[in-house]
């Protein structure tokens, strides 16, 4: 349901992305999938469809995300950080580490240890 009749249905989705980003703690991190299953489906979108690419969508609102969202606590999920364009893939490890989270050899984070469920 959009909230915000002056935004379009992706644009109150981003808005809600954002919302939920900011949220998660230092030293914590979330999926772009788990942060869609807690965001409602937005209006107009065949639900078996959004379920397919859900993960997509948290994906393409972040990389349009203001300053003040944490976007280096979201990964991939398999515990790894999505490779993007600019310097998110040299630096996404060096702020989480600084954070406290660690990373393996393999690049991955341990998600029983690090993952964040509101």
């Amino acid at each position: 349901m959009n909230k915000n009749p002056a935004l379009s249905p992706y644009d109150e989705f981003r808005q809600q992305v954002y919302e939920l980003v900011r949220e998660i703690p230092r030293g914590r991190v979330m999926t772009y999938g788990g942060i869609a299953s807690h965001i409602p489906q937005p209006t107009g979108i065949d639900p078996l469809a959004y379920k397919k690419i859900r993960a997509r969508w948290v994906g393409y609102a972040m990389k349009s995300c203001p300053d003040d969202v944490p976007w280096w606590r979201v990964i991939n999920s398999k515990g790894q950080i999505s490779v993007s364009e600019g310097h998110g893939p040299q630096i996404q490890p060096l702020m989480l580490e600084e954070e406290g989270v660690s990373i393996d050899e393999k690049g991955r984070i341990p998600l029983k240890q690090f993952l964040w469920n509101p």
